[in-house]
């Protein structure tokens, strides 16, 4: 009587990577979801099938679709916060120049972009309804905020404003940023957004110091968009 023995299976090949690597996959992954499905149609199945890893593999490093969330909502911020500490370090230290660059940061590629800005929008809504997401909002916001108000108050305290109503500037500021913001995702005819934020400019700085030329750095700015007039008319 013949004996049969049975052959091991082969093992599938799996290529280690370190827990900050397969995180930032992951990251990436939560992402591409967003901007394809939407919040209530992305889970951690469809982030896991996205990543082209396991549902065992994604909870071993976030416990929830809210944690998942919420370090996406992390490194979109961090993403800002990366490309205005490059600009600014490559600006001329007087105070008017750093706040400029500080403006221009979040309106220039390659973050200018509009899968970029509309899930950071997203990001927005959710700390309506989502505690978690909510926690870092609070957070990353509190830092920009922050940064943007001494920079604020520097130009002004150079100029010897001590009239300046250096919060007040600052909010209008931000809330200018975020209506650039929107209105460039919309599909209508081009502009350039730091065009649209330099017809504003002389109204901030006449607060906070002497009206006068401005003197930005060098920038790459955004890539035009055909007409939508241009292109029904042609």
């Amino acid at each position: 009587m013949s004996t049969t023995i049975k052959q091991p299976k082969a093992r599938q090949s799996f290529s280690k990577k370190g827990p900050e690597i397969r995180r930032q996959e992951l990251i990436d992954a939560t992402f591409r979801c967003l901007v394809k499905y939407g919040v209530s149609d992305t889970s951690v199945r469809t982030i896991a099938d996205e990543a082209s890893l396991s549902l065992g593999m994604v909870r071993h490093y976030f416990n929830s679709k809210d944690e998942l969330l919420a370090a996406t909502y992390r490194h979109l911020s961090e993403r800002l916060q990366e490309q205005t500490r490059n600009l600014l370090s490559s600006t001329d230290g007087t105070p008017l120049n750093r706040l400029v660059a500080f403006i221009q940061a979040g309106l220039l590629p390659p973050l200018l972009d509009r899968d970029y800005v509309r899930i950071r929008f997203l990001f927005f809504e959710l700390t309506h309804t989502n505690a978690t997401v909510r926690a870092v909002h609070e957070q990353i916001y509190e830092r920009f905020e922050n940064q943007l108000l001494l920079l604020v108050q520097a130009v002004a305290e150079a100029n010897h404003r001590d009239d300046a109503n250096c919060p007040m500037i600052m909010r209008t500021i931000l809330t200018y940023l975020k209506g650039v913001w929107a209105e460039w995702t919309l599909p209508h005819d081009d502009f350039d957004p730091l065009e649209l934020v330099e017809q504003i400019m002389p109204f901030w700085l006449a607060q906070i110091g002497p009206l006068k030329p401005l003197a930005p750095p060098a920038v790459a700015r955004a890539p035009r968009r055909a007409s939508n007039r241009a292109a029904k008319t042609a």
